[in-house]
């Protein structure tokens, strides 16, 4: 056995030993998930408004690849691997997301703010995410403008809650695409590279549903049979050489081809509709927030719409990137507005399932005519009342719930401890509409 890789299957042991952690886990806060206000180094911002360009021009990309300079290097910078990317990749029309010197809470300001803004008919099929190398070494960028609390003892937990952050935000924004996670792979420092095996046993032991992310350790791969790294596939005992990007195409090669043959990812798109308590005046305080990780932990596959992002009006960015932003909560509109409004509203967007806030001064015709509206769009649609003292008429096709929150939703802007109630109680009243899971 590689003395190497004893430690990892020890590794691996431990953590198996411990709770599982789930995909959807809500990440503590830490340097690594930390989201910045701002990026004003100069070649990180460069890069980060070259993508954003290419997400926009974008017309039939299928597949992308995120991450540092190792990602970077495929087919930009030194480009190292470019003719594996032409012959590999290229047919797929693929956006290089690469980014040198990058790390997990610069990334996370990537993906929130531009990097996944395709178009709801443009999304691709696949994403590959080889990302967290960098928060091992990087303390400061290049230009000297930005200094990160990181560096040799940054915990690997952390690196992994960064890594996984970073994916669920592929998934929420991107929910039609599937997602490749990388473990690290080999660096010649040895010590760092038993960190690095440390964050792989981590994500290695995650629960996740299969069939929207994959996690794929290549380790094996990079090394010689005594445990040390191949430096045939590696220019510096960091970066790869032409025959190291071979190896990772053909290391992906069978599940990136399931990925790109199978049919987009089909999520159950939801739209919360409601007043202030839906809207928020901040993350902490809308049950959106919570509702989120709950539908998902439980294993549905949801996809928030709706023609808000925001709060305060959709004023103000939500402060927390851990949740589908995407709603219809208006505070201070009556359900009385929400009817004669409510055609425009779903203009854009047929969800399946719609939870409907409703306040004590909303009358029982209001809410038929928005029920009546929402029939039009989708007959099937299935419907949950926010309100013990509201009731609708139910059919089988298109059924009428009614979850009791205990409090009328609209009087006043919830805490954070009756948002998360209330998401306790909305998420199990929908959990039995959902599709019945294979």
């Amino acid at each position: 056995m590689k003395p190497i890789l004893t430690l990892a299957v020890l590794l691996a042991s431990v953590f198996a030993a411990q709770a599982a952690e789930n995909f959807w886990d809500a990440k503590p806060a830490s340097p690594s998930t930390t989201r910045p206000l701002e990026v004003r180094d100069d070649y990180w911002n460069s890069q980060f408004h070259r993508v954003n360009r290419e997400v926009a021009a974008a017309k039939n990309c299928q597949l992308v690849f995120f991450g540092d300079s190792i990602t970077w290097s495929w087919s930009l910078g030194p480009a190292t691997g470019k003719a594996i990317w032409e012959k590999q990749f290229v047919p797929n029309h693929p956006i290089n997301m690469g980014n040198s010197g990058d790390i997990t809470p610069v990334m996370l300001h990537r993906v929130t703010r531009g990097n996944l803004d395709f178009p709801a008919d443009r999304q691709p099929k696949v994403a590959v995410l080889l990302c967290g190398i960098n928060n091992f070494g990087v303390t400061k960028s290049a230009g000297g403008k930005e200094v990160w609390d990181l560096g040799a003892n940054c915990p690997p937990q952390d690196i992994a809650d960064g890594q996984r952050a970073i994916a669920q935000v592929f998934r929420r924004r991107l929910p039609q695409t599937r997602l490749i996670m990388l473990g690290l792979l080999p660096v010649a420092d040895r010590s760092k590279w038993q960190k690095c095996q440390q964050v792989n046993a981590i994500q290695a032991a995650v629960t996740r549903d299969p069939d929207e992310v994959a996690f794929i350790d290549l380790q094996d791969t990079f090394l010689l049979p005594d445990g040390t790294i191949n430096k045939s596939l590696f220019t510096d005992g960091l970066h790869l050489t032409v025959e190291g990007y071979e190896a990772w195409a053909q290391g992906i090669a069978p599940k990136l081809d399931e990925f790109l043959k199978a049919p987009p990812l089909s999520p159950v798109k939801i739209m919360l509709v409601g007043g202030s308590a839906t809207e928020g005046t901040d993350s902490s305080r809308s049950y959106r927030c919570y509702l989120d990780g709950m539908l998902r932990q439980k294993g549905h596959r949801i996809d928030f719409v709706g023609s808000r992002h925001k709060h305060n009006d959709n004023k103000s960015e939500p402060d927390s990137y851990q949740f589908d932003s995407d709603h219809e909560g208006h505070s201070g509109k009556s359900f009385a507005w929400f009817a004669e409004n409510m055609p425009v509203l779903l203009g854009q967007n047929t969800p399946d399932i719609v939870v409907l806030q409703l306040g004590a001064e909303d009358i029982a015709a209001d809410i038929d005519s928005v029920i009546a509206t929402l029939r039009v769009k989708n007959p099937s649609v299935k419907v949950v009342i926010a309100h013990p003292d509201k009731h609708a008429m139910s059919s089988a096709s298109s059924p009428v719930v009614v979850a009791n929150i205990g409090r009328d939703p609209n009087t006043k802007a919830s805490s954070a401890e009756e948002a998360q109630k209330m998401a306790v109680i909305l998420a199990e009243a929908i959990s039995p509409l959902m599709p019945s899971k294979k």
